[in-house]
């Protein structure tokens, strides 16, 4: 992938967010780690909404034949939301994956993978110690629900 400078107006390059140091696009990714940072995305934006994101992304794992798996989705959104050692940033940039929604995306493929460890390092990216291991299980969920959907988020996409 070719790296597209973001530009910013001046003075506000300390406070903007940034895409992540190993830019990835959305519209490169493949289906399911693409449905993640969707899901993400649309989840953040409205912060899990009964009648707006939650039913949208129900909907959603329903049509990529991976139903339920949005309650675990959910449930790890919940954490991430109310434990977050630090502002995340989802869907601050339109076409770049951003460092959180990487960190998404290394979360369920090392889970997918059995690499507990690696899973719970991602979610300590984000959490307080006791939060990331109780996340642990909504995150190991997701993943197994979304693979036995075949919905993998691959090694190439965790860098």
């Amino acid at each position: 992938m070719r790296n597209i400078p973001e530009t910013q107006p001046a003075g506000t390059a300390a406070t903007a967010p940034r895409p992540a140091a190993e830019t990835a696009y959305l519209d490169a990714l493949p289906f399911a780690p693409r449905l993640l940072v969707w899901a993400a995305r649309a989840w953040w934006s409205d912060r899990g909404n009964d009648q707006g994101s939650r039913r949208l992304i129900s909907q959603a794992f329903t049509l990529a034949r991976c139903p339920g798996a949005d309650a675990a989705f959910d449930e790890l959104m919940l954490m991430a939301l109310h434990g977050a050692c630090r502002h995340l940033d989802f869907a601050s940039h339109p076409r770049q994956v951003a460092v959180d929604e990487l960190a998404l995306l290394r979360v369920i493929a090392a889970f997918q993978e059995e690499a507990v460890a690696g899973g719970e390092a991602a979610l300590d990216t984000w959490l307080p110690p006791a939060t990331a291991r109780l996340a642990c299980d909504a995150a190991l969920t997701l993943a197994r629900q979304m693979g036995r959907a075949g919905l993998y988020v691959h090694q190439h996409t965790r860098q």
